[in-house]
């Protein structure tokens, strides 16, 4: 569940955590489960309502999308041009009354910047399964709320599943973090502020060992404040594509800022990890990354009486910067492109809605700076940077 940015020049692996479930939500009279979903893209609202009597009404909807990727310098095995089903779900919900639940269920691809892309199929199998999310949640009032499942990770910016992000792929930062975590969280709402801590198994290990709190301030509509920290307690040797050792060993701090208008959004945000040297599972040196990352979206045609227009042309941008230290001894794991490697990206996604239907186009570009030998891009490892175009087409009911 973390995302292997250790292995991230050669495994396609990534994964997400996020601060949205705070940042996009908006002020209510009862606390919301729901879809962590950026502005560029929004579901119809024509999803089905169920009315179960004195079981609440519960409310069915289907996220479908189909993707095309064509990258340079991408891995062995790996075609350079990929078409494939990005997204194949069926959400249902119960958002309202004491006793609420989030159920998804089908197919996904995270792809993410950096690596090759993984189809849908191998993915969902690699990962969190045909049922990546799950959790019931018990809201006694407007201000507490406990659930308990397959969480949507606390950390960093970026979701995971395509349609709730600007761009299409994943950046380098969300690589850091993790996606789908198993465990509890409470949250409370005071006001202006919210507070979130969690106990989960950290990168979907297993093992419950990963603490977690985050807080934000909204003094209004337009801006908003987050800090958030992440981490492991205990050793853990798993090493899988899904729990990469690294990550999966790691501590997470992120800041976050929002600034929101009818027709802009900006999102600034600052991350640092710290992961200990531990010799006994295979890490004997410590690591730290230090990253930044810049996300802007225009929207042209803002919202209307309260509610966003279902017909919108967006143009979102992201700029990233990840360093790393560390890992300069003999047989210690790779983190990014090697021992004390950087890289940047830039990413721009033009992306139109019509009701539930949408496309969006993404041109990227990745620079790893100082790798290592053998641990950037390309057949041999060798060249240092990845060019990438994308297309994905879908509908959002």
């Amino acid at each position: 569940m973390a995302a292997a940015l250790g292995l991230i020049a050669n495994s396609g692996l990534c994964q997400t955590a996020t601060l949205q479930s705070f940042i996009s939500a908006t002020p209510t009279d009862t606390i919301q489960l729901g879809i962590n979903m950026d502005n560029s893209l929004e579901f119809s609202g024509k999803g089905l309502a169920i009315d179960l009597g004195q079981y609440g009404e519960w409310i069915a909807s289907a996220a479908v999308s189909a993707i095309g990727v064509s990258q340079t310098n991408t891995s062995p095995g790996y075609p350079s041009t990929t078409a494939d089903l990005s997204n194949a779900q069926l959400i249902l919900q119960k958002n309202t009354g004491v006793a609420q639940f989030y159920f998804k269920a089908g197919s996904y691809s995270f792809p993410t910047l950096g690596t090759a892309y993984k189809r849908a199929n191998f993915y969902t199998a690699d990962t969190y399964g045909y049922v990546p999310q799950v959790y019931a949640a018990y809201v006694p009032n407007s201000n507490w709320s406990a659930m308990i499942g397959k969480l949507q990770a606390m950390g960093g910016y970026e979701s995971g599943f395509t349609y709730q992000n600007l761009n299409i792929a994943r950046g380098i930062l969300w690589a850091q973090t993790n996606v789908i975590t198993r465990g509890i969280q409470v949250n409370h709402t005071q006001d202006k502020i919210d507070l979130a801590f969690t106990l989960n198994d950290g990168a979907y290990s297993g093992k419950y060992n990963w603490l977690g709190a985050s807080a934000s301030y909204r003094p209004n509509l337009n801006h908003y404040l987050g800090i958030s920290y992440v981490g492991s307690f205990s050793p853990n040797n798993t090493n899988t594509f899904n729990t990469p050792l690294l990550e999966n060993n790691s501590q997470i701090a992120n800041v976050v800022y929002k600034f929101s208008s009818d027709h802009w959004q900006v999102v600034p945000y600052l991350q640092y990890s710290l992961i200990p040297a531990n010799p006994s599972i295979g890490i004997p040196v410590s690591y730290t990354t230090r990253g930044g990352a810049i996300l802007v979206n225009y929207k042209m045609r803002p919202t209307e009486m309260g509610a966003a227009k279902l017909k919108n042309i967006s143009l979102p941008v992201r700029v990233e910067y990840l360093s790393t230290n560390g890992g300069n001894v003999a047989g210690a794991p790779i983190l990014l492109y090697g021992p004390n490697s950087s890289a940047w990206t830039f990413t721009i996604t033009p992306t139109y809605q019509f009701e539930q239907y949408f496309m969006r186009l993404e041109a990227s570009l990745v620079k790893a700076i100082n790798a290592a030998a053998g641990a950037s891009f390309g057949a041999n490892g060798t060249n240092t940077s990845q060019v990438r175009a994308m297309v994905e087409v879908g509908i959002l009911y």
